[in-house]
């Protein structure tokens, strides 16, 4: 039997989840920097301008300070409204397949033209198409244009990383904040506490352990995803120490066919090497199961909810 070119493989994996990184796409704040000038030394934006590395210490004013550790402390960061969010550990994605598909983090770092490795990342969707995203950059340093504009507000400095497409503003931090300038306003107005940050997952998220995972991600049905099999679903997946990984999904108010395709499945599922366990509390419906990477695609693709 010919083996599959990893090659393959990975374009597999990168189509089970698609669906974790469709929140890239709406609001699309990528940069495209390129580094590559006459002296490889000097930095420079995607215009062309020479870039300056800029410790945190050096920007004035008050500085993003909130526990990032999971999807958790990303929503407690953002409005009201989320469609989906996803947050990413980019260390721990690092030598498994997960690292092609969400980039690692010298990859963000050039996305981003922050002249720094981005370690942990979080992004927030909304029904307008718009969102923000969450950086954690241990380096505490950003790159910038040396004529970079700042708009004070709340005491922070707002940052212009704005170029000819995109509308982008960068508050930095732990974790920095990125996006369209009204979220950024946004997010300032939570941590100063004159906004209330989202806690529409809480019910959801009371039945998830995301600590250790590679990604979490969250997502409700809305007009434009009325096929979603629950009114809200939780995906986590975690690389176990043995080398094994562990995806827990969670759903709230589930279809019918969420409890069918689960038990039908189940039964059989020794004989394809995955383990399950499966628990329900109310409307929360509780999957896990664990095998080596290509089983769990696998088995994802079997279950397709």
């Amino acid at each position: 039997m010919k083996r599959k070119d990893p090659a393959t493989k990975n374009q597999k994996y990168l189509a089970i989840f698609l669906a974790v990184t469709m929140f890239l796409s709406a609001f699309l704040i990528f940069f495209t920097a390129d580094s590559k000038t006459d002296n490889d030394d000097v930095p420079t934006s995607e215009t062309g301008e020479e870039l300056i590395t800029v410790p945190f210490s050096q920007v004035p004013g008050k500085h993003v300070q909130h526990e990032f550790n999971s999807i958790i402390d990303g929503l407690e960061m953002s409005p009201d409204g989320v469609t989906n969010a996803v947050y990413v550990d980019l260390q721990k994605t690092e030598g498994t397949p997960l690292e092609a598909i969400f980039g690692n983090r010298q990859t963000m770092n050039v996305s981003f033209s922050y002249g720094a490795d981005v370690t942990k990342r979080y992004g927030a969707s909304y029904d307008n198409e718009s969102g923000f995203e969450l950086h954690q950059i241990p380096e505490q340093k950003i790159s910038m244009p040396l004529d970079t504009q700042a708009m004070p507000y709340q005491g922070y400095q707002i940052l212009d990383r704005t170029n000819s497409t995109y509308n982008i503003w960068n508050v930095v931090g732990s974790p920095a904040i990125i996006g369209p300038v009204q979220n950024v306003v946004s997010v300032i107005g939570i941590l100063e506490g004159n906004e209330t940050s989202t806690t529409e997952y809480d019910q959801i998220l009371s039945q998830a352990n995301p600590e250790g995972s590679i990604y979490q991600e969250v997502a409700k049905r809305t007009n434009s995803t009325t096929d979603m099999p629950a009114e809200q679903y939780y995906r986590d997946l975690k690389k176990l120490d043995n080398g094994s990984y562990m995806q827990t999904s969670i759903y709230l108010n589930p279809e019918p066919e969420v409890s069918e395709k689960i038990t039908a499945y189940q039964a059989n599922s020794s004989e394809r090497g995955v383990a399950y366990n499966v628990t329900t509390l109310d409307n929360i419906t509780k999957l896990v199961i664990s095998s080596d990477f290509e089983n769990l695609y696998n088995e994802s693709a079997l279950l397709s909810i």
